[in-house]
């Protein structure tokens, strides 16, 4: 139990440590990058995966649009 809460308060502590740094240096601190990356590739994943699920039949032919 003791392990845990160690382990759980230098995780905590390290978060704290890089939002405090990130704040006071008024960085990004090289996330940037990474972000853009997975958001291109699930952008670039998400028409695929809604096509397969039309192809097995578990998605809607058309997207439906937003209630009146």
């Amino acid at each position: 139990m003791k392990t845990i809460i160690a382990v759980l308060a230098a995780g905590l502590a390290v978060v704290a440590g890089y939002f405090g740094a990130r704040y006071f240096t008024r960085k990004d601190l090289g996330f940037t990058p990474a972000k853009k990356y997975v958001r291109s590739l699930a952008q670039n994943l998400l028409p695929t995966e809604v096509a397969a699920a039309r192809e097995a039949g578990i998605a809607p032919e058309a997207p439906t649009g937003q209630a009146a």
